[in-house]
């Protein structure tokens, strides 16, 4: 039996992050896999100071890590498992071989234009001083490194909302997620809340399902061109939408994605 899809809206862009809380980059398609797309936020550093729990040194920290640029050295690579089309072709579900570490190896721009390799002692000495940390170490995993769930969504409807309200132009970026997405011009601002346990079609076979609202902290008050703090926007957040802003999903069914892609509704 087949399910009813209505189209309910698009792509607008797809953004990873290499290394968790540094800049992201805006690809034009990406693979997406169960533990969210390939590439994002495999890398990331962590801390023996504060919460065991939640050991991850952040821009919640050092406010200037969000000016680092980290770039794939073999970004193609990294992109979709290059057996992707072999494994899909065997049955539904095949899970593709991913790509190795020395695929992921990455070089970090820092703010005054420097480059390192993310696993060169040195970077990690920056880190160290600029953080006064020396139990600063870098982590890395295939499986994406997110604070809660897989998948993040944010509609350019809600950032165009939130520039109306606070009455100032405000950055997509500063919700770091990974589809920003445009619903058809039918639907209201805040359609993702909607959405809630639905089940969404992302391209030819992405499938996904809108698994909670996502919370906000600070980062969303950093200007992700100079890391200034606004804690306007997250007590705007805070009095007006419950501090929510956009949807977290769980990835069902594996696939690639484009920029552009419809997303349809399975119901």
């Amino acid at each position: 039996m087949g399910y009813e899809m209505s189209t309910v809206g698009t792509i607008e862009s797809i953004w990873r992050y290499p290394v968790k809380s540094m800049r992201g980059e805006n690809l034009a398609e990406a693979f997406v896999a169960f533990a969210g797309l390939m590439g994002d936020r495999v890398y990331s550093f962590v801390t023996d100071k504060g919460n065991p729990g939640f050991p991850w040194f952040t821009a919640r920290d050092t406010e200037s890590l969000l000016l680092y640029t980290p770039r794939y050295k073999q970004a193609s690579a990294t992109l979709k498992p290059k057996n992707l089309e072999a494994a899909q072709g065997m049955a539904p579900g095949i899970n593709p071989l991913t790509p190795t570490i020395q695929d992921f190896s990455v070089e970090v721009e820092t703010p005054e234009g420097k480059s390192y390799s993310l696993d060169d002692e040195a970077f990690l000495e920056h880190l160290q001083t600029l953080s006064q940390d020396p139990t600063l170490r870098v982590h890395f995993t295939q499986k994406s490194q997110y604070d809660c769930r897989p998948l993040s969504l944010f509609s350019v409807q809600l950032q165009e909302l939130l520039s109306d309200q606070l009455a100032v132009e405000i950055d997509k970026r500063r919700f770091r997620a990974n589809f920003y997405v445009s619903w058809n011009e039918d639907m209201p601002p805040l359609y993702e809340n909607e959405l809630l346990g639905k089940r969404l079609k992302i391209g030819d076979q992405l499938e996904v399902n809108v698994l909670e609202r996502d919370p906000r902290c600070k980062m969303i008050t950093l200007d992700p061109e100079t890391s200034e703090a606004n804690p306007d926007i997250i007590k705007h957040l805070a009095s007006t939408h419950e501090g929510y802003a956009g949807v977290y999903a769980a990835v069902l069914v594996e696939g690639m994605v484009k920029a552009g892609d419809t997303i349809e509704l399975l119901d």
